[in-house]
């Protein structure tokens, strides 16, 4: 960004030496050549001109009481040494286009001036560590969502970072080079950043000057610390002892800021606990939602279930969380945002999304917990393999299932004739048939399928026995008889 510069045009009439001197025109613009006129003292002389100490001397020209008091290009240099134009000015009172010279002292256009705050920026221009001023430029947010034009970004005030409603900033350049100075800033995202250039080039605002402060967990202690910490994408801190996983404090960090959610739940039922996990698990409780904790993991005392096809009905009973078998993965699931060390391992504690944790950065993240694994030993339990005979008479069950075709009531289902089984005409209490009897459960009919399948192969196991059994009989006799 370059500061505008003011070229002032001066018409004086100096009297030099007693004689008849014309009235000289003396531009300077940014302490250039003072060019003089036609006077016995002037044009270009051995002591002015471009002079140490003449040119407009110290005490005539424009004179250090007259002239422009605080005017002139420089504050204590320029084109001359001790003369210029004025001793106390520039373009503001602390200093034209440098404080003691040249271009700049310790970078940018000015030390302290330019446009006060604006120009070419109240704390310097291009600055000593590169890029574009972070107080200079256009008003950018705010109430009003003032946006920037393409190539900058709203750079707000620092430590905002989002955290004041309708905060305001300044818009900043995105594309200025930068100097590589290291003067360390931390970033709203709380990466540190080599200098404010590299910063700004990055479209992050800035939370503090220096390095961000190192920090041994990706969460805070305590959620009252969440507004001064450094917010990575995606990361979910949870907090609080509450059971209920729905029911917990987090905090979310999304798109640069820390939202935090507060959950609403009714207050725990008071329950008197078994002494066990184990000795809870499967026994009747008294209260329906009351919980249990043991270490990290916990019961719950309902009636409902999950799976294979969820549902509530009969009575209340403990419903307890069973340990995680992979032994690299805590027994129960931990809080987001809580350490972990073994990068990308994933530990599954329910299925579906937001079912399993995944260690990322040192930090349990949310992940999916994949397919249901109901199919799975480990989701249950009394398991009793059917018998031949079992199997063969839920074979003959199946078979005297009625099949029939029929058009469905709802519009929505198609004009068209289907093939299946009307469940009402189901003999008794099915397989075939969901807990409530308004529906098929497929995979109880599928399995019924299965058995009258395995039925038929072991009676045909059984017929091709008795036929080769006969075939040797019949073969025997045939030997045996007389020639």
């Amino acid at each position: 960004m370059r500061s505008s510069v003011l070229a002032v045009t001066f018409g004086v009439s100096l009297a030099l030496g007693g004689c008849s001197g014309k009235g000289i025109s003396i531009p300077h613009s940014e302490g250039g050549p003072l060019v003089a006129g036609n006077g016995d003292a002037g044009g270009t002389t051995a002591t002015g001109g471009d002079t140490v100490t003449g040119g407009a001397t110290a005490t005539g020209g424009v004179t250090d009481t007259g002239g422009s008091l605080l005017g002139g290009t420089t504050a204590a240099g320029g084109a001359t040494a001790t003369g210029g134009v004025t001793a106390n000015g520039g373009s503001t009172a602390a200093g034209g286009v440098t404080a003691a010279g040249g271009k700049t002292v310790g970078g940018g256009m000015t030390a302290t001036a330019g446009t006060v705050a604006g120009g070419a920026t109240a704390r310097g221009g291009t600055i000593a560590i590169g890029g574009t001023t972070s107080i200079g430029g256009k008003m950018c947010a705010g109430f009003a969502g003032i946006t920037c034009q393409i190539g900058q970004f709203c750079d707000l005030t620092t430590g905002d970072c989002g955290k004041i409603a309708d905060g305001s900033g300044t818009c900043a350049s995105t594309t200025a080079a930068c100097l590589h100075v290291l003067s360390p800033v931390c970033g709203c995202d709380g990466q540190t950043y080599g200098n404010d250039c590299i910063r700004q080039a990055a479209r992050v605002s800035k939370a503090a000057e220096g390095a961000c402060p190192a920090t041994s967990a990706a969460c805070p202690a305590d959620v009252s610390q969440i507004t001064g910490w450094p917010c990575t994408e995606g990361l979910i801190c949870e907090y609080g002892t509450d059971p209920r996983p729905s029911c917990r404090m987090r905090a979310t960090c999304t798109g640069g800021t820390w939202g935090v959610t507060m959950a609403k739940c009714v207050s725990l039922p008071p329950v008197t606990c078994p002494a066990t996990r184990e000795g809870a698990s499967g026994q009747t409780c008294p209260t329906q939602d009351a919980y249990c904790t043991y270490a990290d993991l916990t019961c719950q005392c309902t009636n409902c279930f999950s799976g294979p096809v969820a549902g509530c009905g009969g009575p209340l009973t403990w419903h307890c969380a069973i340990p995680n078998a992979d032994a690299a993965c805590p027994a129960g699931s931990p809080l987001l945002g809580s350490a972990c060390a073994t990068a990308d391992k994933t530990c599954t504690y329910a299925c579906g999304p937001g079912g399993a944790w995944l260690c990322k950065q040192g930090a349990w993240y949310t992940a999916s917990g994949g397919p249901c694994p109901v199919s799975s030993r480990r989701a249950k339990k009394n398991i009793l393999y059917l018998s031949e005979a079992e199997r063969k008479r839920v074979a003959e069950d199946l078979a005297r299932f009625k099949l029939a075709t029929y058009e469905y009531r709802d519009p929505a289902l198609g004009e068209r004739r289907y093939l299946g089984f009307i469940i009402e005409d189901v003999p008794g209490s099915s397989p075939a048939v969901d807990r409530d009897g308004t529906m098929v459960d497929l995979y109880g009919y599928t399995s019924m399928l299965l058995a009258a399948v395995q039925a038929q192969g072991e009676a045909l196991a059984k017929l091709q026995t008795e036929l080769a059994q006969v075939k040797r009989r019949l073969h025997g006799a045939m030997t045996q008889r007389p020639q």
